[in-house]
C-alpha cells in the first residue's frame, strides 16, 4: 500500500478496550513515522488518550449528546460528527469495533483502505477484511491482526502507558490497592471481601487502599466500614492521579475494568478477579499480571448480569484464597526474578 498521510483508528466504549488498543497506535506510529493519527473515543474514555504525543487528534464522540437531545437537534450533530469524518481525508481507516454505526462510519470516511472484522452485513464497508474472530485469544492481539494484515509485523502485544512519564515504582511498597469497581454486576466481588481481604492484609503489615470513582462512594463507605478502618479510602481523583497511586502501589487487587487496564499499561502488577468476562480475552499475557475465578460450568458468559442465583463465579470465590494468591504474587515480586522486572520493558 502507499504510505498513508493520514490514518484513523475507531475504538469507542470503555477505558479499558481503548488502552488495550493503544499498541495498535504504537505499531502504526513505528510503520509510519509520519502520518497524523486520529483516534475516536467516548467521552468516558477520552481522559486516558489526551496525553499520548503518538495521538495528533482525539475525537470523542458526542453521543452522550445525541442520545440526550431531541430528534432535530440529535440528526444535526450527527451530520456534523459525520461531516468532520469525511473531511478527515483519511487515507487509512482501522475500526477496531465493527459496529454496524462504525462501519458505516468507515465507508463514510471514503479512504481508499479501511479495516475491519468480517461479520454479516458489514463485509461493504471494509478493503481489508479480518476473519471472524475465532477461540479465546487477548483483545490486544487480537487488535494488532489490524497491523498484520496490512503487511506490518508489529511483534507481541505489550502495554502502552497512558500517561508517559508515569511508571510502577517496583516492588517494597508494602501498599496494596483494592478496585472493586464494576460497571457490570456480573463482574463485581461482594464488599464484605474485599473487606475481609483488606483486614488480612492489614495485619500482615500492608497499608491498603480502595480506589474509587465518582458515582462509587457508597461502595467505598461500605468497604472501609465493613473492615474496621483496615482499608484507607483514596480521595477523590482523576484519571492521572489514580495512575500516579497505582504506580506507587506494590500490588492492584481488582476486578475487570478500565483502572486494572490503566495498572497494566504503566506495569503495576494486577490480581484480576474475573466474573462474567473471559480471562483469555482481557488478561495480559505477562507473568505479573494474574487471575482467579471461582470455577464454574457458566464461566465466562459475557453476561452483564448473572443468571445463576448466588453469582457463584465471584460470591464464591473466598477472600482467603484471594488473600494467599496476593501474597504468593508479591513474594514473587519480591523475589528479585530478573523476567518479572524486565518483562514490560520499564526497567
Amino acid at each position: 500500500m502507499n504510505v498513508p498521510g493520514r490514518i484513523l483508528v475507531i475504538r469507542r466504549k470503555a477505558i479499558g478496550d481503548v488502552l488495550v488498543s493503544l499498541p495498535l497506535v504504537q505499531g502504526l506510529a513505528d510503520r509510519w513515522p509520519g502520518a497524523a493519527i486520529d483516534f475516536v473515543v467516548d467521552e468516558a474514555a477520552a481522559a486516558v488518550v489526551f496525553d499520548i504525543d503518538l495521538i495528533d487528534r482525539v475525537l470523542v464522540y458526542p453521543g452522550r449528546e445525541i442520545r440526550s437531545a431531541g430528534w432535530a437537534s440529535a440528526a444535526v450533530t450527527t451530520w456534523d460528527w459525520l461531516c468532520g469524518l469525511r473531511r478527515g481525508d483519511y487515507d487509512l481507516v482501522i475500526d477496531l469495533m465493527g459496529t454496524p454505526q462504525t462501519a458505516a462510519w468507515s465507508r463514510w470516511t471514503g479512504a481508499p483502505i479501511r479495516v475491519g472484522r468480517a461479520r454479516r452485513g458489514r463485509a461493504w464497508a471494509w478493503t481489508h477484511r479480518l476473519p471472524a474472530r475465532g477461540g479465546s485469544r487477548f483483545a490486544g492481539e487480537v487488535f494488532l491482526d489490524a497491523l498484520r494484515i496490512l503487511g506490518v509485523d508489529p511483534g507481541p502485544w505489550k502495554p502502552t502507558p497512558a500517561f508517559a512519564d508515569l511508571r510502577w515504582q517496583g516492588p517494597g511498597s508494602s501498599t496494596v490497592m483494592l478496585n472493586p469497581s464494576a460497571t457490570w454486576s456480573a463482574k463485581a466481588w461482594p464488599a464484605r471481601c474485599f473487606a475481609e481481604l483488606g483486614r488480612s492484609l492489614r495485619r500482615r503489615g500492608h497499608r491498603v487502599l480502595v480506589a474509587w470513582g465518582p458515582g462509587e462512594e457508597e461502595s467505598r463507605d461500605h468497604i472501609v466500614r465493613l473492615s474496621d478502618g483496615a482499608v484507607e479510602a483514596l480521595p477523590p481523583t482523576d484519571l492521572r492521579e489514580l495512575c500516579e497511586q497505582l504506580c506507587s502501589s506494590e500490588l492492584l487487587v481488582t476486578t475487570d475494568n478500565g483502572p486494572k487496564h490503566l495498572a497494566v499499561a504503566h506495569g503495576v502488577p494486577t490480581l484480576t478477579l474475573f466474573g462474567s468476562t473471559n480471562p483469555q480475552g482481557w488478561q495480559p499475557p505477562l507473568s505479573r499480571h494474574r487471575w482467579l475465578t471461582h470455577s464454574v460450568d457458566c464461566h465466562p458468559c459475557d453476561l452483564r448480569e448473572c443468571p445463576v442465583a448466588g453469582h457463584p463465579c465471584l460470591d464464591e470465590l473466598a477472600s482467603s484464597t484471594v488473600e494467599e494468591a496476593a501474597l504468593a504474587q508479591l513474594a514473587w515480586l519480591r523475589s528479585g526474578d530478573r523476567v518479572n522486572r524486565r518483562e514490560i520493558g520499564h526497567g
